[in-house]
């Protein structure tokens, strides 16, 4: 094995182990996730949570203490922690699959739990939800247990943007899986149809201001139709007696000679 690869491992099973650490630690504040990023000036660390007012603590001594832990056990060096507040934590998958894994381990059933999440994600305006709850639930048996709601896409553009929470459950039976897949409502699917009304609204009112113009054409030659006072005249003095019947059918040379000799 590389220097290369075996460094790339072990960052991996370093930000596992951080991950693990700061879910555990805040589990009630719901934690959304873990970025790290290298500095000139040490490791910022980006704390995702729906209540960065339990992250903090009194006068910053629960981010202080979260400081030294990642400082002294996990090797950081002079790690920085900002922390992010999560706008809308019940649209995200992360925050709900740690509530759901904290109802279970408090005792809830679990069908109870997986519904309550299912209707508090569809209430704050999702388009789906799909709730995925595996191992050990009702017997010694392991079984999966699979909650939906709404539209979820599991292929193409739109499934890369189903946001993906996992959480993990240790009961008396065994370790519960818990899989929280949510697509929101402003996900754009393949079949969605948007009309651009102001570009709707400038076509119409160019075709109308053709049809005007048109018309206004027409009102010109209609004009410019009219008879004069002369040819009036000459239509008047013309004797409607004195037109004879024109046909306009077709005759043959001997319907024209009998017409001649009588």
């Amino acid at each position: 094995m590389s220097p290369l690869v075996k460094n790339f491992i072990e960052q991996g099973i370093k930000l596992m182990q951080i991950n693990e650490y700061l879910r555990s630690e805040l589990v009630r504040a719901g934690f959304a996730g873990v970025e790290l990023q290298r500095t000139p000036l040490g490791v910022r660390i980006t704390l995702k949570t729906s209540r960065p007012g339990l992250v903090i603590g009194k006068g910053g001594k629960r981010i202080q203490e979260i400081t030294d832990v990642l400082q002294d056990r996990f090797g950081l060096e002079m790690p920085q922690i900002e922390v992010e507040e999560v706008v809308e934590p019940d649209l995200d998958a992360q925050i709900m699959a740690e509530r759901l894994a904290y109802s279970l381990d408090r005792g809830r059933h679990y069908r109870r739990a997986g519904y309550y999440i299912l209707r508090k994600v569809m209430d704050a305006g999702a388009r789906g939800v799909e709730i995925i709850v595996s191992g050990k639930v009702t017997s010694q048996r392991a079984r999966t247990q699979i909650f939906r709601a709404g539209t979820m896409s599991k292929s193409g553009q739109p499934a890369a943007a189903v946001d993906k929470g996992v959480a993990q459950c240790i009961q008396k039976s065994g370790v519960l899986g818990i899989i929280v897949k949510i697509m929101r409502a402003n996900t754009k699917m393949g079949d969605d149809v948007k009309i651009k009304d102001d570009l709707l609204t400038k076509a119409q009112a160019e075709e109308e201001a053709k049809l005007a113009k048109t018309r206004v054409d027409y009102m010109i030659e209609q004009e410019e139709g009219v008879l004069s006072e002369e040819d009036k005249k000459l239509l008047d003095d013309v004797d409607e007696e004195e037109i004879s019947e024109i046909t306009l059918t077709p005759t043959t040379e001997v319907e024209h000679e009998e017409s001649e000799k009588e």
